[in-house]
C-alpha cells in the first residue's frame, strides 16, 4: 500500500473510530432479487442527506447510475471498487442541486445554507469502458481527493455544466485517471467545464486527451499527463510491456541496435497516442504551474490566454510516437516562463503557430527537430514584436 493509500485508509479508520460519518454502506445490504449494488447505494445515500456515507473496501457492481442530489459526501476506502457492469452515462453523478449562480444558497425556510466542505474522498470508480466515471455539478468549494478513475468511456472526471447550474472552487488533489482497457481511444481524463477550480498533483495515464479546461481561471499545479501503456492494436498488454522492458534493458546495456529499433517501431504506436493531447487549454486566464506533458502528439494545445509556468514537455521514444509538438498555439495570449522542452526521438517540434502574442521567459529547449534553434528564433520574434 503506498503512502497516499495508507493515509486514506488511516483517515477512514479514524473517521470510523470517532464517528465522523453518518451512515455505513455495510448497513444497507442487497435486498432479495437485487443483482447489483446500485440500489443499496441509492438507499444509503437517501438516508444520509448533507451527511457522510462510509464506503468500505469491496467490489461493487453498478448497473444503473449512482446519483447524489442531497449533498451526501462519500468517504471511500482506497479498495472500494465501483465497477460499471452496463452502459450508462456516468457511474457516479454528484449534483449539489442548488443554483450557485447566485451569491448565496438558501434553505427552503429562507435561512442561509453555507456548508462549503462537501467531498468525495478515496475509492476507485471504474467505467469499465461502458461509462464515464464521475461527474460533479452545482457545488461550491467541493473537495475531490485520493481517488482513482479507471477506464472512462468518454471521460474519467467531468466537472460539468450539463445540469444547467454552476460550480466553482472545486479543489481536486491526487486524482489518478488511468485506462487499462483497449477500445477507449478518444476519451478525456479530466474535463473541467467550469471556472475557478484548483487541480493539484493529478495524474492522467492513457486517456487520449489528458486534461481539458474550457471554463477559464482554473489552476493546474504539478499535473502529469502521459501515455503508452495501452498496447498497439493487435498486441496484448503483457506482450507490449515486455517489449518495452526489453528495449529499456538493452539500451541501458548499450546493446540497442538499428535493427532492434526498426523491429520495435514495426510493433506500432500504443492505441491511446494517435491524436493525443496532454493539455487542452480552451479557458481564458488558466495557469499551468509545474505541469508535465509526457508523450503525446500535442503537449499543450492553446486556444485562449494561458500561462505556462515551470512546465515540461517530453516524448518517450520507446513509445514509438514519431510526431509530437510541444505547443500548438491557436489563439489568445500565451506566456511561457521557466519551462523545459525536450525532444528525445529527434522528431519533436517546439511550437506551431504564428509566434505573435507569445512571451518566452527563461525557457530551455533541447533535442527534437531543432527545438533549441526554434526557441531562439521565437524569442527573437517576440522581442521584435514588442
Amino acid at each position: 500500500m503506498n503512502g497516499v493509500a495508507t493515509a486514506t485508509a488511516v483517515a477512514l479508520a479514524a473517521a470510523s473510530a470517532c464517528g465522523a460519518y453518518d451512515a455505513d454502506l455495510t448497513d444497507f445490504p442487497r435486498l432479495v432479487g437485487e443483482t447489483d449494488d446500485a440500489p443499496r447505494f441509492a438507499r444509503a445515500i437517501a438516508a444520509t442527506p448533507n451527511g457522510v456515507l462510509l464506503v468500505p473496501k469491496g467490489e461493487y457492481d453498478i448497473v444503473t447510475r449512482i446519483t447524489i442530489t442531497n449533498r451526501c459526501s462519500l468517504a471511500m476506502h482506497p479498495a472500494a471498487h465501483l465497477v460499471a457492469r452496463a452502459k450508462m452515462d456516468y457511474v457516479v453523478f454528484w449534483d449539489g442541486a442548488a443554483d450557485y449562480h447566485a451569491l448565496s444558497v438558501f434553505n427552503p425556510d429562507g435561512s442561509l445554507y453555507d456548508n462549503p466542505n462537501l467531498f468525495i474522498r478515496g475509492g476507485d470508480i471504474d467505467g469499465n469502458g461502458l461509462a464515464s466515471c464521475l461527474a460533479i455539478a452545482n457545488a461550491h468549494h467541493f473537495t475531490l481527493a485520493d481517488i482513482t478513475l479507471h477506464n472512462g468511456a468518454r471521460a474519467g472526471l467531468c466537472v460539468t455544466r450539463e445540469t444547467g447550474g454552476h460550480l466553482y472552487e472545486l479543489v481536486a488533489n491526487n486524482v489518478y485517471c488511468k485506462c487499462t482497457k483497449s477500445g477507449l481511444a478518444g476519451n478525456v481524463g479530466i474535463e473541467c467545464q467550469t471556472a475557478d477550480c484548483h487541480f493539484t498533483d493529478c495524474i492522467v495515464v492513457d486517456y487520449t486527451k489528458g486534461i481539458r479546461s474550457t471554463g477559464g481561471a482554473n489552476r493546474f499545479t504539478r499535473c502529469h499527463v502521459w501515455g503508452g501503456t495501452v498496447p498497439p492494436p493487435g498486441m496484448g498488454f503483457k506482450e507490449w510491456s515486455d517489449a518495452y522492458a526489453r528495449r529499456k534493458q538493452l539500451e541501458t546495456a548499450g546493446k540497442w541496435t538499428p535493427e532492434e529499433e526498426r523491429a520495435h517501431l514495426a510493433l506500432g504506436v500504443p492505441e491511446m497516442l494517435p491524436g493525443s493531447t496532454a493539455f487542452e487549454c480552451f479557458g481564458g486566464s488558466d495557469v499551468f504551474d509545474g505541469c508535465y506533458a509526457d508523450t503525446a502528439e500535442i503537449g499543450f494545445d492553446i486556444r485562449a490566454s494561458v500561462t505556462l509556468l515551470n512546465c515540461g514537455f517530453f516524448n518517450n521514444p520507446r513509445m514509438n510516437l514519431r510526431e509530437s509538438t510541444a505547443i500548438v498555439h491557436r489563439g489568445g495570449d500565451l506566456r511561457v516562463a521557466f519551462s523545459d522542452f525536450r525532444g528525445a526521438a529527434g522528431c519533436e517540434k517546439l511550437y506551431e503557430g504564428d509566434g505573435r502574442n507569445v512571451e518566452w521567459v527563461s525557457c530551455r529547449a533541447s533535442g527534437g527537430a531543432g527545438m533549441a534553434e526554434s526557441l531562439a528564433a521565437l524569442m527573437r520574434q517576440a522581442t521584435s514584436n514588442e
